[in-house]
């Protein structure tokens, strides 16, 4: 009897051990699992900046540092020295991250902080020519994968794919020879490697991206300009400040402010379009201008396993179709084109004074969405909005040069504008676009009454005890930080400014 008694005690406590592993496991797939439902709430908080941990070998960073040495040469190179008086007039009333020359013979540079707070200077590029065909692209591929170990409010995500990520960005942060430098966690990244991290998610979201700041003096753009672009009913990543923590090897210091932002993959797509069995794509280069098509230009961010183009091809097909009959062409295009969002698009992005994007720079910071829900149309996604809303004069016209609202100095190299400009139907939806955004969205005292409250969020942690280290900051002192939002060429009347100037400009406009 006694042994028969001890024999049930044992297979209850197996039983138990089970039941235990097998809440565990449950638990576990409600967090790090592919099917766990994203946790928005949690990971995006609005009221409060989280901590976020990540823990990496010494070796692995090592391997991080030779691999953006090979393509953008020695950190620090270049950039934290004095800069010549030539180099300093090539940048004047110029972008960050413009192209320039300077000097004789003249160097092809980028224009570039040379120093904390400093001007712009124009800095000789080094990277190689990149070979994907984009002249803005400052490295020639993207940089290598190593593992982390990520601890989020007492959960942690092991063998996590790391890399740094971003263009200027990146390649102007490595050359300050600051470590606080844009990044990007693939959660299941490094599956091949390590088979335990198969289908690994953070809190059901795969993938999650973290700017740095570093070409923004307020950091506020990236997350401001983001959530305004979401309020107007354009389809967008959700964001958040977060505090980042590295441990190399010698322990966790704190890395500084990052914005992290939902990465355009399946949760983002199928909250936005019940669906992500479409094909994504991320554009960049000549190609994606929509002048005509070049697959090169159209990387596939889903569906890579399938060779096929041909909702993009269709679209461009019928931008570029005869507009002869105007009603026959608007009805082709918008068959395979969510018109109505790009005009939206468009409207609150030329507000805001946006040239890093479609029409400006360069033809890159968006995606691209073909819905099954919406039969296969293509809806566009705005991506990083670091050099949006700039200040310093460069968003205010030249003295006796109108605003260009409906983008009439574009020529047909950006026909996604300048063919729905040149409609009248397309020119007068997009006219009541501005009218409406202007008095909702971009009306400046709400504005300024969001940027006062997301400052004061994160002052704390770029200045004080939990500040940024001097090391690896873009700030010199709190009043640089305070005076880049609320000077005379702050953001705040950046925002004031230029609603007074658009709205006048738009009673005026043809």
């Amino acid at each position: 009897m006694r042994l028969l008694t001890a024999t049930l005690a044992v297979v209850c406590v197996v039983c138990s051990f089970s039941t235990i592993d097998r809440v565990a496991a449950s638990n576990r797939d409600d967090t790090h699992g592919r099917d766990a439902e994203p946790d928005y709430a949690r990971v995006f908080s609005q009221t409060t900046v989280k901590r976020l941990d990540l823990k990496m070998a010494a070796s692995d960073w090592q391997v991080v540092l030779a691999d953006m040495q090979s393509m953008a040469g020695p950190s620090g190179f270049g950039l934290n020295v004095g800069a010549s008086t030539d180099q300093i007039a090539a940048c004047s009333g110029r972008l960050e991250t413009a192209s320039c020359s300077a000097g004789t013979p003249p160097v092809v540079g980028r224009c570039a902080q040379t120093g904390f707070g400093l001007q712009l200077a124009c800095v000789p590029v080094v990277a190689p020519q990149n070979q994907g065909g984009d002249e803005t692209e400052l490295l020639p591929r993207t940089p290598v994968y190593v593992p982390v170990d990520v601890t989020f409010e007492g959960e942690t995500f092991q063998r996590v794919g790391f890399r740094l990520k971003g263009n200027s960005t990146l390649y102007f942060g490595w050359r300050r020879g600051t470590d606080k430098l844009p990044f990007r966690l693939n959660f299941d990244g490094l599956e091949a490697r390590f088979p335990e991290a198969r289908d690994q998610t953070f809190f059901g979201f795969p993938n999650l991206a973290f700017t740095n700041g570093n070409l923004d003096s307020t950091y506020l753009r990236g997350k401001v300009v983001t959530d305004l672009f979401g309020e107007a009913g354009i389809p967008t990543a959700r964001t958040s400040f977060i505090r980042v923590f590295l441990d190399r090897g010698a322990g966790p210091f704190y890395l500084g402010l990052f914005t992290m932002y939902e990465v355009p993959d399946g949760p983002m797509l199928r909250r936005l379009f019940g669906s992500d069995d479409g094909n994504l794509y991320k554009p960049h280069g000549v190609g994606g201008r929509w002048t005509s098509f070049a697959e090169s230009a159209f990387e596939k961010r889903t569906n890579q396993e399938h060779e096929d183009w041909t909702d993009i091809v269709e679209a461009i097909g019928a931008l570029q179709s005869s507009r002869a009959d105007a009603a026959r062409w608007r009805s082709r295009f918008e068959a395979r084109f969510d018109v109505p969002t790009f005009l939206r698009w468009l409207a609150l992005n030329t507000i805001m004074g946006n040239v890093d994007s479609y029409g400006g720079v360069a033809a890159h910071n968006y995606y691209i969405y073909s819905s099954p829900r919406h039969r296969d149309r293509i809806f566009w996604i705005p991506w990083d909005h670091d050099l949006a809303m700039p200040t310093g004069g460069l968003g205010t016209p030249v003295p006796g040069t109108p605003l260009d609202l409906f983008h009439d100095r574009l020529g047909s190299t950006w026909p996604l504008i300048r063919y729905l400009m040149d409609d009248p139907v397309y020119r007068a939806a997009y006219r009541g676009h501005m009218q409406q955004l202007l008095t909702t969205v971009f009306e400046p005292n709400k504005v300024s009454a969001t940027i006062r409250s997301e400052q004061a969020r994160i002052f704390p942690y770029v200045f004080g005890p939990e500040g940024e280290s001097f090391a690896r900051t873009f700030m010199t002192t709190p009043f640089q930080f305070d005076a880049a939002v609320w000077g005379p060429a702050g953001l705040t009347s950046y925002v004031a400014n230029r609603s007074a100037a658009v709205t006048a400009a738009l009673r005026t406009a043809q």
